[in-house]
C-alpha cells in the first residue's frame, strides 16, 4: 500500500512540475510572439491572390511544428472523453499559426517586402495522438 501511495505522490509531483514548465514555456513563447508581431506589423497581409502593384513579387514560405505538453495531453483526453471543443489543443494550433506568420514576415523582411499577397495557411496534424501540429504558410512578398 505504501508503494502505491509513493507512486501516486511521485506522479503528482512530476505532473505538477511538467505543468509548471509547460505553462512557463508557453507564456514565454506567447510573449516573444507578441513582441515579434508588433515589430513586424509594418508588413501587411492580404489573402487576395491578385495585385495591381507595379512591383515584382517573390514567393515566401515558412513552417513550424509545435507540440503539446503532457498536461495538455491529459486534459485533452479528458475533454475528448466527454466531447466538445479541445480547448487545450486550440492554444497549440493558435501558437503554431502565429509563429508561422511571424516566420513568413521575417522571410519577407529579408527581401525588403512590405506586403504579402495571397497568404495561405496549411495545417497538418502530426503524431500518433495528434499532439503535434505543423502549420505551413506561404504567399507572395511585394517590395515597395
Amino acid at each position: 500500500m505504501d508503494a502505491v501511495i509513493l507512486k501516486v505522490v511521485i506522479f503528482v509531483i512530476l505532473f505538477a512540475i511538467g505543468w509548471g514548465f509547460g505553462r512557463h514555456i508557453e507564456r514565454k513563447h506567447l510573449t516573444e510572439l507578441d513582441e515579434q508581431e508588433q515589430r513586424l506589423a509594418y508588413i501587411t497581409l492580404d489573402n487576395n491572390r491578385f495585385t495591381t502593384s507595379p512591383y515584382p513579387g517573390q514567393l515566401v514560405s515558412s513552417n513550424v511544428v509545435i507540440s503539446h505538453d503532457y498536461f495538455k495531453y491529459v486534459i485533452a483526453n479528458i475533454q475528448n472523453f466527454f466531447g466538445g471543443r479541445l480547448t487545450s489543443y486550440e492554444s497549440v494550433v493558435e501558437r503554431a499559426r502565429r509563429e508561422a506568420i511571424v516566420r513568413l514576415k521575417l522571410e519577407a523582411e529579408k527581401i525588403g517586402a512590405t506586403h504579402i499577397m495571397g497568404l495561405r495557411l496549411s495545417t497538418t496534424e502530426m503524431g500518433m495522438q495528434g499532439g503535434m501540429v505543423e502549420v505551413f504558410a506561404y504567399g507572395t512578398a511585394i517590395q515597395g
